[in-house]
């Protein structure tokens, strides 16, 4: 009877973390392409488009970056992320909140923001995300805050066009920023 019961509950246990990753196919998940020592490489490079992403808020927040180049900055902004429409962490309110990346852009710009970043921390690895935890200390003029954020890091394959040929490649973005 509890040799029946253990299998039972043995069963439960599989099939419940079989259907957690049901919706990812088997073939797409980072841990069945890649191993520990390049998932870790690749957790270093996000954590570079993380600093991408603030060094070009800084740049469209920074008055003295020309409209020319903040047009420049704003694509490059938009294409570390899968989504446009993500939603990050707004930087500038006084409370934790989260608001639209393109409002945020609309809100800092010619604000003379400056940020810097430290303490960075990557999660488990899930079936096609991370999550990078960091510190980024806000300036803006004399006042500086500190806050802890969350960025959700997807890798996932894309299909890339060469010419008349086709071929998966890995790619990273970004995802939304919480705080």
């Amino acid at each position: 009877m509890m040799k029946q019961f253990l299998i039972a509950i043995g069963w439960f246990i599989s099939c419940a973390a079989m259907g957690q990753n049901a919706n990812v196919p088997a073939a797409t998940t980072i841990k069945a392409n890649f191993t520990i020592a390049s998932i870790k490489a690749y957790q270093e490079s996000a954590t570079l488009k993380v600093a991408d992403y603030y060094q070009y808020l800084g740049l469209l927040s920074s008055s003295n970056t020309s409209e020319a180049l903040k047009t420049e900055v704003k694509a490059a902004l938009f294409a570390l992320f899968e989504d446009k429409n993500v939603t990050v962490a707004d930087i500038t309110a006084t409370t934790p909140t989260t608001i639209a990346l393109v409002d945020l852009i609309t809100k800092i710009t010619n604000q003379n923001y400056s940020f810097t970043l430290s303490n960075y921390e990557n999660s488990i690895v899930a079936a096609d995300y991370w999550t990078t935890k960091y510190q980024v200390t806000i300036q803006q003029n004399e006042t500086q805050t500190e806050q802890i954020c969350f960025q959700r890091v997807l890798f996932k394959p894309t299909t890339k066009t060469f010419g008349t040929t086709k071929k998966e490649i890995w790619t990273l973005f970004l995802g939304e920023v919480t705080f």
